[in-house]
């Protein structure tokens, strides 16, 4: 749905016109609905996102400016393929007092939206470059006018609507229908979420088994895990 059938639907279900709601107040409702909504779940499987980015001389690596910082999930580098292991900041400065080294580091850490490489690489070795795996943020789709689509998956559009409609009720003062929305807003965040976010492999659980098809050493696989009495 996009930003003018969610007015109208909205409009039909309180059964107003747009001098009785107009859209600069609807649209507040649906972007506080929408703001609310995506604030419920930090990894929204539709916000992953791959960068390049590259660590400079002096310099340590700018964030891309639509990365969330929390959603980081790897950092490796292009050319040797190795994965960097990330650690808090005055873990890595208690262990790694400065001395750059070569040939190039095995951590990071993120402080002030930049990404500091541990221990420190030597200058003179030009831009390097590494692939930055994670979330981005949510971007602003209101603005962009009546046949923007909110920035999600279009099974939570309809949530914006039961959210938009109980502030509506609010505002009326009917916090019985207020009541009545916001509960199925959240009926309807749990169906959804539990849609969107469900797990894309299905696989017996395996301890120590390592990447499957490749051998190990010993594992234990249990097609079905016990269940404690």
């Amino acid at each position: 749905m996009n930003l003018q059938q969610l007015r109208d639907y909205i409009r039909v279900q309180l059964d107003m016109d747009e001098e009785e709601l107009p859209d600069a107040l609807l649209n507040s409702y649906l972007d506080e609905g929408f703001t609310r909504t995506i604030a419920m779940e930090p990894r929204w499987p539709f916000y992953e996102t791959r960068w390049m980015v590259a660590k400079i001389d002096g310099a340590n690596i700018a964030l891309p400016t639509d990365c969330d910082p929390a959603g980081i999930m790897s950092l490796q580098d292009a050319v040797s393929g190795a994965r960097l292991m990330q650690l808090g900041n005055e873990q890595a400065e208690d262990s790694f007092p400065g001395v750059p080294v070569s040939p190039g580091p095995c951590y990071y850490s993120i402080f002030g939206r930049e990404i500091v490489l541990w221990p420190a690489m030597q200058d003179g070795l030009g831009a390097h470059d590494y692939h930055l795996r994670g979330y981005r943020y949510s971007k602003a789709w209101i603005p962009n006018g009546p046949t923007a689509e909110p920035d999600c998956d279009p099974r939570l559009h309809q949530l914006l609507a039961h959210y938009a409609i109980a502030l509506a009720y609010a505002q009326q003062e009917d916090e019985v229908l207020e009541d009545v929305y916001m509960k199925r807003w959240q009926a309807s965040y749990i169906a959804a979420h539990s849609a969107v976010c469900q797990p894309r492999h299905h696989r017996p659980l395996i301890f120590n088994g390592g990447v499957p098809g490749m051998s190990t050493g010993n594992s234990v696989a249990w097609s079905n895990p016990p269940v404690a009495p």
